[in-house]
């Protein structure tokens, strides 16, 4: 993945860094003139790549799903009965339960169970399910009793309460009406949680990824909301133990002292860690249907959904971060979402020019042509999630129409254009398998198939385009002499199969800075561990 795209027969790695790339006679040769004793792998025909990045994921979220319901694949409501009597039955009375990726568009009647259902169900616990977009909730009554939300809830700016004809509240919050419920939320206790991250951390390197960009709240703004307003602490205090090199984006109502991190370990270049950039939510999702767009949902011509911040709050917040130098990341899904923050970007980097600035947008799930030329001209980078093509392809045309649809996730427009695009997974809202993110890209499974990019193009995505969205090129994304030795090794050659079985590759071997963080069976791997520095051919 350099930029000749070489292919070659051997890399030597010492003291996690490539010190050489070419053929397996020349690497003998070089070994022998180092004279450094080695260890000796043998690939057995299999195909090494950059380790994988996976540019924005919540990884404190992830090892609370690990604790919680996996509601998913649920697709009735006995579904989710089932599975919520299975874990009260296992949960102390007045015990917080947690639910995630309740999708109520997989439901007969599209729509998420509201309070009194969920008394039904769970009536000695307070319950909480979070929709799969991770921006709206429902919860029991005991939950909203406990919460002080059962009676005289006032509206939120920027988030909805949903509410039944006699305008009692239903249970149901979007965007940021989900932080008043989640103010008193009792996650599980810190030795749970950590259990539960070397879980969902495992799973990560199991998928050949090296390196992650980590969103992690520093105050009660946040998808967690308050109770969640520690994860970087949380995060901080694992990083030592994390199979991959760690790229910090925060939130929080308040722009960090970008000044004041220089001794965490989430700083520790050693470590190939780095706290960077500063995260500002400006819309919903489209699952919600809170999504700002510039008209009406197909099938809900009534709602245009919102900005979740006023537009001088945002602004305000983005002159802040830019001014201490952080890389400013902002989530916006729907095509006026996109549109007010590129006219914002236009305006802050013309009163405040800074070169090399790599601000980003994360997700641009629905962008206006118009905007990719503006864009490229401020050459913004854009994180973008594969995997919500797969997710959302059965009902999204249904959701924007057909004049929308083409512009929904256009990959390929994107980089025709010139931008830089970056992949991720957003888990755990997503599934955190590359190689299947990657099959996605080149095939969209038959969707808006006029975007479907190359098998080159997205390995690109989460190697040197995710190292340039965080400022790593130099370090990382490309084997090559000097990086980082941060590798996967998989059964076969991503481009010597048929497009639609790239998700079934396997991933052997994962290596992050030198170090073996996955193996799937260390006999298959054909390894020799005799000496001390490394030579994979």
């Amino acid at each position: 993945m350099d930029d000749a795209r070489t292919v070659v027969d051997a890399i030597v790695y010492s003291e996690g860094v490539i010190q050489y790339v070419g053929c397996e006679h020349q690497a003998r040769l070089w070994l022998r003139r180092s004279g450094l004793d080695y260890a000796e792998h043998d690939a057995q025909g299999g195909c090494i790549l950059p380790g994988f990045i996976d540019a924005h994921l919540h990884p404190m979220l992830m090892a609370v799903y690990e604790h919680s319901i996996d509601l998913k694949n649920c697709a009735s409501v006995l579904d989710v009965e089932c599975l919520i009597v299975e874990k009260a039955d296992q949960t102390p009375e007045h015990q917080w339960i947690l639910g995630l990726q309740l999708d109520p568009l997989a439901m007969p009647a599209g729509q998420l169970p509201d309070r009194y259902l969920l008394d039904k169900i769970c009536p000695d616990n307070p319950l909480v399910l979070f929709g799969r977009d991770g921006h709206c909730v429902t919860i029991n009554t005991m939950a909203m009793r406990l919460a002080s939300l059962e009676n005289g809830v006032e509206e939120i700016q920027g988030g909805t309460i949903e509410r039944n004809t006699a305008g009692e509240p239903t249970g149901i919050f979007r965007e940021n009406a989900v932080a008043l419920v989640m103010a008193h939320f009792v996650p599980p206790s810190q030795e749970q949680l950590f259990v539960s991250a070397q879980r969902a951390f495992s799973k990560l390197a199991a998928e050949g990824v090296t390196s992650i960009g980590a969103i992690l709240q520093t105050d009660k703004e946040g998808p967690g909301g308050a109770s969640s307003e520690h994860e970087f602490l949380a995060m901080e205090a694992l990083a030592d133990t994390s199979p991959f090199a760690i790229y910090s984006i925060l939130i929080g109502e308040r722009v960090p002292n970008a000044d004041g991190f220089g001794a965490s370990t989430l700083n520790a270049a050693d470590q190939g860690n780095k706290i960077n950039a500063f995260k500002i939510f400006s819309d919903g999702t489209l699952g919600s249907c809170t999504a700002c767009m510039h008209q009406g949902f197909f099938d809900h011509p009534e709602k245009l959904g919102y900005l979740t911040q006023p537009t001088d709050e945002i602004y305000r917040r983005m002159v802040g971060a830019h001014l201490q130098g952080w890389q400013i990341c902002i989530h916006a899904i729907g095509d006026k979402a996109v549109e007010t923050c590129v006219t914002l970007y236009e305006r802050l980097l013309d009163r405040y020019p800074r070169q090399d600035h790599r601000h980003r947008i994360e997700h641009a799930s629905v962008v206006n042509r118009e905007c990719l030329e503006k864009i490229a001209q401020l050459r913004l980078v854009l994180c973008c999630q594969p995997l919500f093509v797969r997710s959302e392809q059965q009902w999204l045309p249904q959701r924007l129409g057909p004049e929308r649809t083409p512009m929904a996730y256009p990959f390929k427009s994107f980089m025709t254009a010139g931008i830089v695009v970056a992949g991720s997974s957003d888990a755990p809202i997503e599934s955190v398998s590359v190689l299947a993110a990657i099959e996605c890209c080149v095939t969209r499974d038959g969707f808006t198939v006029d975007q479907c990019i190359s098998v080159d193009q997205a390995i690109a995505m989460y190697t040197r385009n995710a190292a340039y969205a965080q400022f790593e090129e130099h370090e990382k994304g490309s084997l090559e002499v000097g990086k980082r030795a941060d590798m996967v090794l998989l059964d076969k050659n991503p481009h010597q199969v048929e497009v639609t079985r790239i998700g079934a590759l396997k991933v052997i071997k994962t290596i992050c800075a030198g170090r073996e963080s996955y193996c799937i069976n260390e006999a298959e791997s054909g390894s020799k561990n005799t000496h001390s520095s490394e030579l994979v051919e």
